[in-house]
This record gives C-alpha cells, sequence and structure tokens, in this order.
C-alpha cells in the first residue's frame, strides 16, 4: 500500500534590500554652536587663561593644605622655657611656682643632689625634695630637667678613683628620672668645673649606661665657651668628624653675663669683651653659633641655653658686692636688655631658654650665698618672650 508523504512547503528567504549609498548620500550634520556662546577667537590665549586659572586653584589647595598641616598634624618643636634651680629646699619650688607660670615658663630645670661629706666626696644621692619638686612641676603641666649636681663643688675636683662612686650614683639618678617621667636627663651638672680627667671621654663612656636604664632626652651640661671662634673657624666645624657631643640630644650653654666690679683685674682683663651689652651680644651670638655648630656636626637635635642673665643676682656676703648690688651697678633696663640680648640671639636657632635662678634670699645649702630677685623690667622681657614670641 503505497502511502504519499505530504512535502512541507519550501521557505523562500527574502534577500535585503541593497541601497546604493551613493545614489541617496546621507545628510551631513554640521555642529551648531549654542545660543549667545561664541568661540574662541584665539584658542591659545584661552588655554592660557585656563592654565593659570587651575594653577592659582592648585597654589591655593597647597597653601590651605599647608596651613592645615601645619597647624594640626604637624609636630611642633617643643622650647623649653624655664629657670635652672640648682639648690631648692622643702617647699621652695612651690613658693615660686606661681611666677614661674604667670612669666610663661613650661620648664623646671631641677637639681637632683650627690651629698659629700668631709673625706669622701660622694656618698650618696638625695631625691625626697627632688621628688616632691619633679611632682610638683608635673601638677602644673610643666616639663622637668633633671641635673645631677654635688653638693659642695670638690676642691681638688674629683679623680679616676672617685669615678666608680660617682657613676654608680650617676645611674641612679638616671632611673630614678625614669621612674618618674622626667623629660631630659643630663649626667652631670658642668663636670668640667668638677672632675679632673678627661670629661669629654668621660661623657662618651657614661652615656650607654645611663641610656640602658633611662628612655628621655640626655644633654650635655657644657657650661660657658670662653671666646668663640670667629665665623670662619665656626664654618670649618661642620667638615670635622663627629666628636665629644655624640649620642646627646642637646648640647647646654651657659650665658651668664659677669659683673665687672665683682672680677680681679686680671678676670676683668680676661673678659674685658663681655663687660658692656654690647660685647655680651656680640659674645652671645658667636656663642649659640658656635654650640649650634658642634650639635650639628655630632648629630644634636639642637642647644638649650641652660642658664642666662647677670651674673650680679650671685654674692657672697661680705665680698664687696653687697654695695654694688645696692648702688645699682646696671639699671633695670639694662638687666633687661641683658636678657633680651639672649632671647634675640637666640630665638629661631636653640630649643630651650633655662634663666639664671631667680628666688629671692639665700641660696639653700650655700650658706653666706644670697640671690637678688627679678626686676618687673625683666619680668617684662621674660613674660613678652615666653608667651608672645617664642
Amino acid at each position: 500500500m503505497e502511502v504519499n508523504i505530504p512535502q512541507a512547503p519550501t521557505t523562500q528567504k527574502t534577500q535585503p534590500e541593497v541601497k546604493n549609498i551613493s545614489q541617496n548620500p546621507q545628510p551631513s550634520i554640521i555642529p551648531q554652536t549654542p545660543p549667545k556662546l561664541t568661540l574662541p577667537k584665539n584658542p591659545k590665549k584661552r588655554l592660557i587663561i585656563k592654565i593659570l586659572i587651575i594653577s592659582l586653584v592648585l597654589i591655593g589647595l597647597g597653601i590651605g593644605g599647608f596651613f592645615v598641616w601645619k597647624n594640626f598634624f604637624a609636630t611642633k618643636e617643643v622650647i623649653y622655657k624655664g629657670a635652672w634651680m640648682p639648690a631648692l629646699d622643702k617647699g621652695g619650688l612651690a613658693s615660686i611656682m606661681p611666677v614661674m607660670k604667670d612669666l610663661g615658663m613650661n620648664t623646671a630645670s631641677l637639681a637632683i643632689g650627690i651629698i659629700q661629706e668631709e673625706g669622701n666626696p660622694v656618698v650618696r644621692l638625695e631625691t625626697s625634695y627632688a621628688l616632691d619638686n619633679i611632682r610638683l612641676a608635673q601638677e602644673n603641666n610643666m616639663k622637668v630637667m633633671l641635673t645631677p649636681n654635688l653638693y659642695p663643688k670638690p676642691r681638688p675636683r674629683l679623680g679616676e678613683k672617685d669615678l666608680e662612686k660617682l657613676n654608680s650614683l650617676i645611674i641612679e639618678a638616671a632611673e630614678f628620672a625614669e621612674e618618674h617621667d622626667v623629660e631630659i636627663f643630663a649626667p652631670l651638672a658642668e663636670p668640667q668645673t668638677v672632675l679632673s680627667v678627661d670629661v669629654f671621654k668621660w661623657g662618651q663612656e657614661i652615656l650607654p649606661k645611663v641610656k640602658k636604664v633611662y628612655h628621655g632626652e640626655i644633654y650635655w651640661s657644657f657650661g660657658g665657651v670662653g671666646s668663640p671662634p670667629d665665623k670662619t673657624a665656626i664654618a670649618r666645624i661642620a667638615k670635622e668628624p663627629p666628636g665629644e657631643f655624640t649620642g646627646y640630644d642637646y648640647i647646654g650653654l651657659t650665658l651668664l653675663f659677669p659683673v665687672s666690679e665683682s672680677l680681679e683685674p686680671k678676670d676683668r682683663l680676661q673678659w674685658a669683651d663681655i663687660l658692656t651689652l654690647e660685647g655680651y651680644s656680640q659674645h652671645v651670638e658667636g656663642a649659640i653659633d658656635y654650640m649650634l655648630a658642634r650639635a650639628e656636626r655630632d648629630g644634636c637635635k639642637g642647644v638649650i641655653i641652660d642658664e642666662f642673665g647677670v651674673f650680679d643676682r650671685f654674692f657672697v656676703e661680705g665680698a664687696g658686692i653687697v654695695d654694688v648690688l645696692e648702688e645699682g651697678w646696671m639699671s633695670e633696663e639694662e638687666l633687661a636688655r641683658a636678657f633680651k640680648i639672649v632671647f634675640e640671639k637666640g630665638k629661631g636657632k636653640v630649643s630651650g631658654f633655662m634663666l639664671g635662678y631667680f628666688a629671692e634670699g639665700e641660696v639653700p645649702g650655700m650658706p653666706g650665698v644670697y640671690i637678688k630677685g627679678y626686676s618687673d623690667a625683666e619680668k617684662e622681657v621674660i613674660r613678652k618672650y615666653f608667651t608672645e614670641i617664642l
């Protein structure tokens, strides 16, 4: 039986119509200038103006950014502003703290006593008053500089046989400073005045021992510099290899103005170059530049003027200097000018200004030695620099 299977109808694909674009060209699209907007007549000038505008904007952002960084994020260099107080009895710091705060001080430079007895120059460390004073300074938001100081200064100076005991007391003082969060520590007050050994060699030997137990800033209490070298000699220091202050954070510098009437004739000749305010100004500038050059050479952070002012506030009873003070060897304005000289020469250069001891009266632990208090003119200069300028 034959079966016819129906065939599916065949679908024919329709070919798309191909248009001859050459016969039917597309209309051109011409960009239209928006109403009221004209094309620049000088494109180069327009580009320059844009660049200037962008530059000004970037400069403005840069200045603004720097201002924000400097005032809100950058760590500002600390300027230590205070007074060196080598001898304070119980309650001594409390009695002068209101004046320190009024003058704008932020640092108390305190001594910790190494006590001596006859026949035994270094006996023990006296910490009781030091601890009271450290706590009082910190309660008043002040930084503390702590320096071991021998009472009285040994005569003759200490030699090699005394160093073992002395060094052990200094390390004990460094541990004390670490325990009580002291910001700056010096191994010894002006070693060259109490040691007969090579003080700079000793300073390098004691430094690693101090660093083992104390982790704050360490400075070398240097004292005065005599007659500083000239600018040519100071410039040569930078080419020297690292020297005696290597490893210390700061170098101390004493800039006391001596009273000519209190000096022997031979000493007056020695100090003749700084016995006038003009000479003192030149001396201060040279001494600061000299010590800064040595600090830079040895990788120190800077220089701290750790005692300055006119030396007439220290006098010994019966030495004839009392009359000089009573008569006013220097006027209040001259005394104030001596302070101003140091502030002017050190501003922007040094890292700290420690005034000479300024409590009025007899120095604790130094019978017969008295201190003349600061005049109003001196206080005005100190206050202005400590609160407004530095």
